[in-house]
C-alpha cells in the first residue's frame, strides 16, 4: 500500500472516529450525570458503536429494525456472544432509542435474548485450600481469601479502601461503595483473614486502597488479579476453570450449608432480587430437617 493510501485510509477512520464519538459522547455525558456505573457506561457505549461499525458507520437513526435484528443474529451466531452478554447490548441500544432518540415504541421492539441460566460453578473446601496454599506472597493469597470470605465481585475488592473495614465496637465488617447497580452494602469480613489483613498491612503498607498495585495508593488492577488467580489455579494443580466469580458462588454455597438465612445472604451477595440467591440453593448441600410446628418449639421451650 502507497503512503498516499495509507494517509487517506488514516484519514478516513479518524473521520469514521470522530463521528462516533459524535454520536456515543452526548450519551456517555447522560449516563454520567444519571450516576450509571462505569461498567454500565461502557457496555451501552460498546453496544451501540459496534451497531454502527457493522452497518457501514450509518447512523442508528436511520436504521430500522430489521437491521438491528441483523446485528444482534450476528453478534449470536458468528461472535458466538453468550445470552448475559447479549442482554447487555440489547440493553444498550434499548437506552439509546428510548433516552437519546425519544422513540421509547421503536427501544420496545428490541427484544431481549431468551435467558439460559446455568448453575453455579464452585470448588470444594479442599480445592480452595489447595489454590490459596499455592500463592507465590501473603498478598495474593490474603487478597484470594478476601474475595471468598466476603464474597466479593472484583470491582468490589479492586476499589476496597483501607478505611472500608469496620471492626471497632464489636464490628467485622466490610462496607462496599458504589458496588453492581451503584448501590452501597455491607458484607462479612472473616476473622481469620482480619488477622492475616493486619500482618499484610504492617508488611505492604498499603496507601488509601487496600490493595495498591506498582503505584502506592493506585488500585490493584483487574489483569493483575486475574494473572494472580490464573497463576495459583494452575500451581494447584486444579484443572477447571477458576474466575474470581467462582470464588463468590463458593462463599455463598458455603455459607448456606453452614446455615446463614438466605434473606441474609441475599444482602451479603448485594443482589436485588432473592430469586438470584436462590439458585445456590440448587447447588449446596444444605441439609433438610423434618417439618415441624413452631407452636411445638417454643411452647416445649417454654414448659422446659
Amino acid at each position: 500500500m502507497t503512503r498516499l493510501k495509507k494517509a487517506d485510509v488514516s484519514a478516513a477512520t479518524k473521520v469514521q472516529n470522530q463521528d462516533l464519538l459524535y454520536i456515543t459522547l452526548p450519551m456517555i455525558n447522560r449516563m454520567t450525570v444519571e450516576g450509571k456505573s462505569n461498567a454500565t457506561i461502557k457496555s451501552y457505549v460498546r453496544a451501540v458503536e459496534r451497531l454502527i461499525r457493522f452497518h457501514d458507520y450509518t447512523h442508528p437513526r436511520d436504521l430500522d429494525i430489521d437491521e438491528i435484528m441483523d446485528f444482534l443474529v450476528q453478534l449470536t451466531d458468528r461472535c458466538k456472544v453468550n445470552w448475559r452478554t447479549n442482554k447487555m447490548y440489547v440493553a444498550g441500544l434499548r437506552y439509546y432509542w428510548s433516552e437519546m432518540l425519544e422513540n421509547e415504541e421503536f427501544a420496545s421492539r428490541i427484544p431481549y435474548p431468551k435467558e439460559e441460566p446455568s448453575l453455579p460453578k464452585i470448588l470444594s473446601r479442599e480445592e480452595l485450600k489447595k489454590l490459596f496454599n499455592a500463592c507465590p506472597n501473603d498478598k495474593h493469597r490474603v487478597m484470594l481469601r478476601l474475595i471468598y470470605s466476603s464474597g466479593l465481585r472484583r470491582r468490589d475488592l479492586i476499589n476496597l479502601r483501607i478505611s472500608d473495614l469496620e471492626t471497632s465496637d464489636g464490628k467485622c465488617r466490610l462496607r462496599i461503595n458504589k458496588g453492581k447497580g451503584s448501590k452501597d452494602r455491607y458484607t462479612v469480613l472473616s476473622k481469620n483473614v482480619l488477622v492475616e489483613l493486619r500482618a499484610y498491612y504492617k508488611k505492604y503498607k498499603p496507601k488509601e486502597f487496600l490493595f495498591n498495585g506498582r503505584k502506592k495508593g493506585m488500585r490493584f488492577s483487574e489483569a493483575a488479579i486475574r494473572h494472580a488467580l490464573e497463576g495459583a489455579r494452575k500451581r494447584s494443580g486444579i484443572t477447571r476453570k477458576v474466575t474470581m466469580h467462582v470464588l463468590r458462588h463458593c462463599f455463598a454455597t458455603h455459607a448456606l450449608e453452614h446455615g446463614m438465612n438466605i434473606k441474609r445472604l441475599q444482602i451479603l451477595m448485594g443482589h436485588s432480587s432473592l430469586q438470584t440467591t436462590l439458585i445456590y440453593l440448587q447447588v449446596s448441600e444444605v441439609q433438610v430437617v423434618e417439618d415441624f410446628s413452631p407452636l411445638d418449639i417454643w411452647e416445649n421451650e417454654t414448659s422446659s
